[in-house]
């Protein structure tokens, strides 16, 4: 079978250009983890007790180094992307692809994943874990570098901090082991997203059409769903639209919760908020290139969204109203619903009286 992405290329690439940002202090990396594994049954009993949502048995943090967390997201790409690749293969004789090309794919691949892991604090991916077997799919993974990083050039407190950062993670853990059905639906849009991918010139110079149409009307072709949305086809677009609210959902309410949870022992949770909002908004040429190429711009709009989506619900209903999110699929918000949160409010409403 030919193969299309060189992951050897694809690993090389991906640790020479995390090698390029540097590391800090040995001193500085020796108290994360300690640190962590002291507030993570603190953590997780804030967010219980904030969401609602109780998930059994206790997470463990894992700090990673870069390379480490290169690593660990390839074998996720590589088992997700599997099947895709092997239907693209068979199309090879139609749309030749040869060693070059395969190389070509791996070091781009390889460049995002190196960059990504220089900005990637923490990380709780049910997709990661499945797809690594020697890794503990209840441990809540963390970048030990950035962290420690990010703490030095702002001055931050380190406890705070860390417990901090430990309450996002850890709500995305009670979103998907706390909700029955989360997992499975999650990683079912996933694998619906990628089966319609399709390697035809035409659906590629479809895409290009859409781009251009966008950019006549005023729009940022990558604002929605990053540049992957730009080539997608129809079938896609559906069920990129669906992970688009899911993934603002869980995200603004994974902010909401952190500032919550922790209020009484984090006082500078606050702080911490303003400042890596500065950070992510305030990114210039090649680091705000990279974002938008990456759909990272498209998430971190996901992030604020998201957030008014919940707080909006709760002053119309309160955590009761909130809540039937999590009851099953069908009451989850659309990408509309998440810019427009009256209308799932009434579609609540409406739901409720009949």
């Amino acid at each position: 079978m030919t193969e299309l992405i060189s992951w050897e290329i694809a690993s090389k690439v991906a640790n020479a250009v995390s090698g390029y940002f540097p590391d800090p202090p040995k001193s500085e990396m020796s108290g994360l983890e300690s640190d962590l594994n002291a507030v993570f049954p603190d953590a997780q009993a804030q967010v219980a007790k904030a969401t609602g949502l109780v998930v059994p048995g206790n997470a463990s943090p894992l700090v990673m180094s870069r390379p480490e967390w290169v690593e660990a997201n390839l074998s996720s790409f590589r088992q997700t992307l599997t099947p895709l690749l092997e239907n693209l293969s068979k199309k090879s004789n139609k749309w030749p692809l040869t060693g070059v090309s395969a190389a070509i794919a791996g070091a781009q691949l390889g460049t995002i994943l190196g960059w990504m892991s220089s900005k990637v604090l923490g990380q709780f991916d049910v997709i990661l874990a499945d797809a690594n077997s020697d890794l503990d799919v209840d441990q809540v993974y963390f970048v030990g570098p950035n962290i420690i990083s990010v703490e030095m050039k702002y001055g931050f407190d380190q406890k705070q901090f860390r417990h901090w950062i430990s309450l996002h993670e850890l709500t995305h853990r009670a979103q998907f082991n706390g909700v029955s059905w989360m997992r499975d639906y999650f990683k079912g849009l996933v694998e619906e997203s990628i089966s319609f991918a399709n390697p035809d010139p035409a659906a590629l110079m479809a895409g290009l059409k859409r781009v251009f149409e966008q950019i006549r009307e005023g729009r940022n072709p990558l604002d929605d769903n990053g540049p992957i949305g730009i080539f997608a086809t129809s079938e896609q677009l559906v069920s990129l639209n669906k992970i688009t609210g899911l993934m603002s959902l869980l995200e603004g309410h994974g902010d909401i919760v952190m500032n919550r949870a922790g209020a009484d022992d984090i006082v500078e949770s606050n702080r911490f908020a303003a400042v890596l909002s500065q950070r992510r908004s305030s990114q210039r040429g090649i680091s705000k290139l990279m974002s938008q190429l990456l759909g990272m711009d498209a998430k971190m709009r996901q992030y604020q969204e998201g957030e008014v989506f919940v707080e909006r619900v709760e002053q119309a209903g309160g955590m009761e109203l909130f809540n039937k999110v999590w009851e099953n699929p069908e009451n989850l918000p659309s990408a509309e619903e998440i810019r427009n949160p009256e209308k799932w409010i009434d579609r609540m409403t409406v739901s409720n009286n009949r």
